[in-house]
């Protein structure tokens, strides 16, 4: 099914999310600590200037409409409210790692959970909120993704970027 374009912006901000856990499953295995403190540096720009906004913004737009439905409705914002706190549960840890090795394996798991969780969002739990949303809901989440989100998302920074 085609995204909705009231949904548009959650899937670019999705595309860019992506990337990072690309880079995460690529880069990591072989990073030296230098390296994989400077991902983990990288991770957090993200995290800080993109995901976690757009998390808040998933929550507050979408949770109560998505519990709202009954099953399955409220079994999807159950697991999007577990993921997203699974993942930010992942930032904390690697920002409290005691050593590179407890750093590495957050950052692993992060990229593996967050690769995993957009693609449930944009295969099933858009899908279902595509076809079984009303009009006035959707209108009110694409109003509200307007006004809390920049029109541009947050790329991704590259391994050259400073």
């Amino acid at each position: 099914m085609e995204r909705d374009p009231r949904l548009i912006q959650l899937s670019r901000e999705h595309h860019h999310a992506l990337v990072l856990s690309l880079r995460i499953e690529r880069e990591l295995p072989s990073a030296s600590v230098t390296e994989m403190q400077a991902l983990y540096a990288d991770l957090v720009r993200f995290w800080n200037g993109g995901l976690q906004p757009h998390f808040s913004c998933e929550d507050e737009c979408m949770l109560a409409r998505l519990a709202s439905r009954a099953d399955p409705g409220l079994q999807l914002a159950g697991r999007l409210q577990r993921d997203h706190r699974e993942i930010e549960g992942l930032v904390d840890a690697m920002a409290s790692a005691r050593t590179a090795d407890e750093r590495r394996d957050a950052l692993t798991d992060f990229g593996a959970k967050l690769r995993d969780h957009i693609r449930w969002e944009e295969r099933e739990l858009f899908e279902w909120m595509q076809g079984e949303l009303s009009e006035s809901d959707l209108d009110a989440i694409g109003e509200y993704l307007r006004t809390h989100l920049p029109a541009e998302p947050l790329a991704c920074p590259m391994p050259h970027d400073p």
